[in-house]
Formats: C-alpha cells, structure tokens, sequence
C-alpha cells in the first residue's frame, strides 16, 4: 500500500486546508519563513471540503 504524501495537492488540502488543522498548517508555515515573520493566525479562503 502506498504512502499518501503531502505534494500532491489533494493530499495537502485534505491535510492543510481544514479549519481542524489549522494548526498545523501555521507550524508549518512558522518551520519555513524566519523568526521575525512569523504567523500567528490564518484564514482559509477556499477550504475543499466544507
């Protein structure tokens, strides 16, 4: 069986882009872009699956 993976984009919106996880999506853009531009809150525009 394989592994889903997070680049494909259905995997990442179905991961990503619920309000769920909304958390995870802001560490993971927090574990990318510096210190001193870090995220606090985010909105999800166009969620997939609502």
């Amino acid at each position: 069986m394989e592994k889903i993976t997070p680049r494909v984009d259905l995997a990442f919106k179905k991961i990503f882009g619920v309000e769920e996880n909304k958390d995870l999506f802001i560490s993971l853009i927090n574990s990318i872009v510096s210190q001193e531009d870090q995220v606090e809150d985010v909105t999800l525009l166009n969620p997939p699956y609502t």
